[in-house]
């Protein structure tokens, strides 16, 4: 496996969280050899240097680019990184979704490289039972994200609720870019406990963006969760 500079992120940050005082680059990068096991060219060691390609990505990511520091994910003082609360936000926001994917098969770059490209055969897990500090059922950040991306790329980078055309941006400037909820067509409590193994092509035809007020009237009646074009049809009758 060949990694690139940006798939280091997530494994030195959970890496510099562990070590809260700190490590310098070359622990950092010992540690990251055992961990992430690079193979081929990563192996390859740079003319005139003891680096390998790996391990120059790694200083490069920490010390020569800064580019966590850049980031404002970790600090870089005097060789050694420490984590930064920006950075345990950022690790804390991604791994839930890094640790799904990796349950699927899959390597988390895989699945980054494969949807810019081609996600005909990704599967993503919808539902699934997780343990955290209390029981939750998880929804797929990645079937979000490109569900968010597709919708925009169909309507002219605009994002509105399907039901009512609510924009957020338009009302609410900046605060509001980007801001909507997606609806599930198949209610997360109903799955089995196991999660819902679903093509991602397939699950992207089963969420729909909502604006908050409208999410609600979907679900209101419990057990009797109206259909999108039902409650089309009910903000067309009221606002006659």
């Amino acid at each position: 496996m060949v990694y690139s500079e940006p798939d280091l992120i997530v494994p030195a940050l959970k890496l510099l969280r562990n070590y809260r005082g700190g490590l310098d680059t070359s622990e950092i990068i010992k540690a990251l050899t055992q961990i992430m096991k690079p193979t081929g060219h990563d192996l390859d060691i740079l003319a005139g240097r003891t680096d390998t390609v790996f391990s120059q990505k790694v200083r490069n990511l920490i010390g020569s680019h800064r580019n966590l520091e850049g980031k404002g994910f970790a600090t870089f003082e005097k060789g050694i990184s420490k984590i930064t609360k920006k950075g345990l936000r950022y690790l804390e926001e991604n791994e839930v979704v890094l640790d799904s994917l990796k349950t699927q098969g899959f390597r988390p770059e895989e699945i980054e490289r494969e949807v810019e490209r081609d996600y005909s055969g990704i599967v993503v897990e919808e539902g699934a039972l997780e343990r955290t500090t209390t029981t939750q059922r998880s929804r797929s950040r990645l079937l979000r994200e490109i569900a968010v991306r597709e919708f925009k790329e169909k309507n002219d980078n605009r994002l509105f609720c399907v039901a009512c055309g609510f924009d957020f941006s338009q009302t609410y400037g900046k605060i509001g870019k980007d801001f909507i909820e997606i609806h599930h067509t198949s209610p997360v409590h109903e799955m089995d406990i196991r999660g819902s193994r679903t093509k991602l092509e397939k699950a992207l035809g089963k969420v729909f963006p909502l604006c908050s007020n409208c999410h609600r009237m979907v679900h209101r009646n419990q057990g009797e969760m109206l259909s999108i074009e039902r409650l089309k049809k009910i903000i067309k009758l009221e606002k006659i």
